[in-house]
């Protein structure tokens, strides 16, 4: 017998050795007793040679040319080695080739293993035809074939074909299991449809004949999790536990994570003892819903705690443990207690991610520390690792903080020639700072750059270009964009209405400032106490008194509280047009509303009594 394998690993031909050829001889006879010590040194000698590759088989089609043709169950063992180590097409084409052999006789078990490799290679519509293969040779498709199949479909998001094949099971009276269930609910519940998983789960309950196991229950109660519905989820697991189906660590850690999402403390306590009283011990995936927790909620004390109680529980941290950490850290401004954690990161064997460094990044640019930051990005880079978006808005953001916005453009245009193109975040960052340095030319021709790149600006940028208009006492321009603004229909906020009109109240144009605020009434815009404020102080550096109290007294009509500024401005006002005793009573009714003097208020006082020998014993 002549037994050759063809470029079946990437180091090149390799024959078998000597005591294996005598293996794969016997495996070609059918009737020869093979025990499972021997079968299991076959398994792993086949897959400790695809392990030790360095490369992916370079020939793209591998065969064993047998002469007899080996055992059916020798070569499901090769092709099951192939696709445990993702070599799925060699997998698949070794299959092809051995269906030409007119001796070569394969079982349900080949056909479920090339199945799964189909689905695996995201051809889930070839699998159909290996189903059909089945059919062919006489064979009734089994539980685990129609399993798979139906779990290609649910990964490819083909829920409708996949109903589809799920319904002709059940009407066939094909084998299915719980399995078959399991999988139709984690497919709906995966596309978004929990309601259509929670109809199946009812049909499969009211139907009696296949018990729901864990599995069933499971992809349900994470859906009802992530969707912020854990008192329904709470409620289904309370309905898994009655009908003695024991939870496993993925719907307690699905539910804890949930709870944690939720601020709900003492119910994750309990949780968390009724998980280990029932001999469950939480995983990785537990631990960093809690730590996640804890350091969102600022404890990050107990979350330091919780890494180490779960080290001495020989539980490993991941990437996500280690990023949430330092991420948490760097948010408080812990840098050193960030980095040494980076260390133990990196040392542990874990390569940390983009958002890890990015975090740190971050926290960098807020201390500051640009310099530092444009390290931190060389050492991410230098490890093979790609800066994202926000990895490269965060130092533009640092580095317009530092009035540095030319360092930012310029890293604008590098973000762009790396392919990372920017956001509108990241446009409106840098379009904010030129506004704030009056540089509105610039700031213009940022927003025209922006619109070439395909990126629309955003209600936000019309707002931040309105106050930068505001600020540069560019009123014609102001009113321009405003009027584009209505006329788009872009909402304008509050916010860039009290920057215009606390120019054109400093300006002196109150019937403008008037039409403006009315206007924003009309339109259900609500003014809020510093556009009142705004008004008044126009009306009494115009001495128009009698407008700013009707103002005042709309103010409080409106249910907007005055504040130590609308009291001052006020008082301020009438001392303007030299009523005194007008103005020494409202700084009475602002005792008497509570509130406190301040140092301006004082110096209005102290000009009052300088002006007109009144006694402090008045104000009581």
């Amino acid at each position: 017998m002549k037994i050759v394998l063809t470029r079946a690993c990437s180091a090149g031909i390799f024959l078998f050795s000597k005591p294996f050829k005598t293996q794969i001889r016997s495996y070609a006879y059918p009737n020869f007793d093979i025990n499972c010590d021997t079968a299991r040194r076959f398994e792993n000698w086949i897959q400790t040679q695809f392990r030790i590759q360095s490369e992916k088989p370079k020939s793209s089609n591998p065969v064993i040319q047998m002469r007899p043709n080996p055992s059916t169950w020798a070569f499901n063992y090769l092709i099951m080695s192939l696709s445990n180590t993702n070599q799925h097409s060699e997998a698949v084409s070794m299959y092809r080739n051995e269906m030409g052999c007119v001796h070569f006789r394969p079982d349900m078990y080949t056909f479920n293993i090339v199945i799964k490799c189909l689905c695996c290679l995201k051809r889930v519509d070839l699998g159909f035809s290996v189903l059909a293969t089945i059919f062919k040779c006489g064979f009734q498709p089994d539980s685990r074939v129609l399993n798979t199949l139906l779990h290609g479909l649910c990964s490819e998001g083909w829920m409708g074909a996949a109903m589809e094949l799920f319904d002709g099971t059940v009407e066939k009276e094909y084998p299915c299991d719980e399995i078959t269930y399991a999988t139709m609910i984690n497919g709906f519940c995966k596309g978004g449809e929990t309601w259509k998983a929670l109809e199946l789960l009812k049909h499969m309950k009211d139907y009696g004949r296949i018990k729901p196991n864990v599995g069933c229950y499971s992809p349900i109660i994470d859906a009802h999790c992530k969707e912020r519905r854990v008192d329904e989820a709470l409620s289904l697991f309370e309905d898994m536990m009655s009908g003695d189906v024991v939870p496993d660590v993925v719907v307690y850690t699905s539910l804890i994570h949930g709870l944690c999402k939720s601020d709900r403390c003492e119910e994750v306590k309990k949780l968390m003892r009724d998980m280990v009283q029932g001999g469950i011990s939480p995983n990785v995936r537990t631990y960093n819903a809690l730590i996640g927790f804890l350091s969102k909620e600022k404890k990050i004390e107990q979350a330091i705690s919780l890494f180490g109680w779960m080290n001495s529980k020989g539980i490993k941290p991941d990437k996500v443990t280690f990023t949430c950490l330092i991420s948490a850290l760097c948010k408080t401004g812990q840098w050193q207690k960030a980095r040494k954690f980076l260390e133990i990161m990196i040392s542990s064997g874990i390569s940390p991610c983009v958002v890890t460094y990015t975090s740190m990044l971050d926290a960098l640019c807020k201390e500051g520390r640009i310099s530092k930051a444009l390290d931190l990005m060389k050492t991410m880079t230098n490890r093979g690792l790609k800066p994202n978006i926000v990895s490269y808005t965060s130092l533009i953001h640092g580095l317009c903080r530092l009035g540095q916005w030319m360092k930012a453009y310029h890293l604008l245009h590098k973000m762009k020639d790396r392919n990372v193109p920017p956001d509108v975040v990241t446009f409106n960052i840098l379009v904010h700072t030129l506004c704030n340095e009056k540089r509105m030319k610039e700031a213009f021709l940022l927003i025209d750059e922006m619109i070439l790149e395909g990126l629309r600006p955003s209600a936000l940028t019309h707002n931040i270009l309105l106050r930068g208009l505001c600020n540069s006492r560019q009123l014609k321009e102001a009113f321009w964009l405003l009027d584009k603004m209505v006329s788009s229909e872009i909402s304008h906020d509050t916010i860039s209405l009290n920057h215009l009109l606390n120019v054109l109240s400093e300006e002196g144009m109150m019937d403008k400032a008037q039409s403006l605020f009315d206007e924003m009434v009309h339109q259900g815009d609500e003014p809020d106490s510093i556009t009142y404020n705004t008004m008044i102080k126009g009306y009494c550096l115009k001495g128009e008194m009698h407008k700013a109290k009707e103002l005042f007294e709309q103010m409080a009509s409106k249910g907007v509280l005055p504040n130590n500024i609308t009291y001052n401005t006020l008082a301020n006002g009438y001392m303007r047009v030299n009523r005194r005793d007008v103005a020494l009573q409202v700084l009475k009714d602002m005792v008497c509303n509570g509130l406190v003097f301040d140092h301006v208020t004082q110096g209005i006082l102290e000009t009052i009594l300088v002006k007109k020998d009144w006694c402090w014993v008045q104000l009581s």
